[in-house]
């Protein structure tokens, strides 16, 4: 499929301003597949910090940037509850004793080659999760409409007849640590 642009918080991703970017639907991808040679500035965008060092908290509800597929009549926006790792990172400097907690997205690094390009984005789980995606193999085309996911408490009303697996555990990851 075919991408126009993609902003990350407003800012475009330069790699993709000529409309020449391409997106996989792949359900077999369990991470948002980003060109490599746009892998790092991504990461760097999306990356947060976190005010207050707090002892633990899940990244996927801590504010952050959207990133919006342009799709031409559609757009696929992803929030930091679809693309961040559930544990932050705590970065404490030996020399001045100063901590930052930093919030970061879970991106895979893609390169494709020849067969696809370098300009190829993979639409693994992040979106596929957050959009039903209806495959028209006759046609060549794929649509996307968003899926609606039960809320906490309709799971346990016992209103839907479905189980939800792989679900995230209720309570807050604990943070890497790292030491420089």
């Amino acid at each position: 499929m075919q991408i126009r642009r993609i902003p990350v918080g407003g800012e475009p991703i330069e790699l993709c301003q000529g409309g020449d970017c391409v997106a996989i639907a792949d359900t077999g991808t369990s991470l948002l597949g980003v060109p490599k040679q746009a892998a790092q500035h991504v990461h760097w965008l999306l990356a947060r910090n976190v005010d207050g060092d707090p002892q633990e908290l899940d990244c996927r509800h801590s504010p952050g940037p959207e990133i919006v597929f342009d799709m031409g009549d559609f757009n696929l926006t992803l929030t930091p509850e679809d693309y961040s790792r559930p544990a932050g990172l705590r970065v404490i400097t030996n020399a001045t004793n100063e901590t930052q907690f930093i919030c970061r997205a879970q991106l895979l690094p893609v390169d494709e080659g020849p067969a696809l390009g370098d300009k190829a984005w993979i639409l693994g789980e992040p979106v596929l999760r957050k959009y039903y995606s209806a495959y028209d193999w006759g046609r060549s085309r794929i649509g996307f409409a968003p899926a609606i996911q039960p809320t906490n408490e309709e799971i346990a009303a016992g209103m839907f007849s479905h189980r939800v697996v792989g679900a995230p555990p209720p309570e807050a990851p604990t943070p890497t640590v790292v030491y420089i």
